[in-house]
């Protein structure tokens, strides 16, 4: 751990992928971590996140390839949070809410690394049901450590908002502040150039300054370049038993990809630049 817990030299305007997701989030992500470490070496970036979906498969290679890059590693997870408990098969939900929600959990120190390891390795021992799931309980045993981001459109936060319900938006918030600490709980923002993504930016901020929590800028990147976007949709295709669609991608977006510190301060410097800047302070 030594050469990671070394100060990162940020210059003014940089940028920090803090959640994205590897090939090893299966059928849902053409991210390949060498081709990764040498984009990330390529842009001049300190640091990069591993968030794969309900699992920590990829993070030993990930760490290897990002330090044979020069690139910060930090380890995490985006974890499945039931709504009910992790034991529930048949989860009798409350109207307006899922069975579960996305959560990036981030290792900001060893005790971290090891609450993400019993976090994920519980959710398919204890959890499993379609989805490795983890809960309440569970967070609040292994917050230790880690850093949460609010998961975007997956995310509860994100959820109770769409549904226009700001009070049950609020206390999802509040109650993950209140696990993991004060200054570790951040709310994401994430803009694909979709119509739904720019209407969530607004209510999320609106929360922010409301509950003093603070964003923090994401890509929620799936693949590395624009151009890999339409291999990512033949992947998912797969992944789903369905058909492309012959008018494009049925996300809507190519933009999920491994973004530029320039690019993302073309879209959210002007209005919003603490939330770029969080993720340096996040990831020092």
């Amino acid at each position: 751990w030594r050469h990671t817990m070394d100060p990162l030299n940020f210059k003014s305007r940089d940028f920090v992928h803090l959640h994205l997701h590897s090939d090893y989030s299966l059928l849902q992500s053409t991210i390949q971590l060498k081709p990764l470490a040498a984009k990330l070496a390529e842009m001049d970036m300190e640091a990069c996140a591993l968030t794969d979906y309900g699992n920590m498969y990829g993070a030993v290679s990930f760490y290897s390839a990002m330090g044979s890059a020069g690139v910060r590693p930090i380890i995490g997870y985006e974890a499945y949070v039931s709504s009910t408990t992790r034991d529930d098969r048949n989860p009798s939900v409350q109207a307006g809410e899922r069975p579960y929600y996305n959560l990036v959990l981030l290792a900001r120190d060893l005790t971290g690394y090891q609450n993400l390891v019993q976090l994920s390795s519980r959710a398919f021992t204890e959890g499993f049901h379609y989805k490795p799931r983890i809960d309440i309980e569970l967070l609040e045993r292994y917050s230790e450590g880690l850093v949460a981001l609010s998961g975007g459109l997956g995310g509860g936060v994100a959820h109770f908002l769409n549904n226009r319900d700001t009070a049950r938006a609020t206390k999802a918030a509040k109650d993950l502040e209140d696990i993991f600490g004060r200054g570790n709980f951040y709310l994401e923002i994430c803009d694909h150039g979709l119509d739904e993504n720019a209407e969530m930016i607004k209510r999320i901020v609106g929360l922010s300054r409301a509950a003093e929590i603070p964003v923090v800028a994401t890509n929620d990147a799936h693949y590395i370049t624009e151009a890999d976007a339409r291999a990512h949709e033949l992947m998912q295709c797969i992944g789903e038993g369905r058909t492309i669609a012959p008018g494009g991608s049925r996300s809507g977006t190519s933009k999920m990809y491994v973004r530029s510190a320039e690019e993302m301060w073309a879209i959210f410097g002007q209005e919003l630049p603490e939330a770029l800047n969080n993720t340096l302070e996040i990831a020092q």
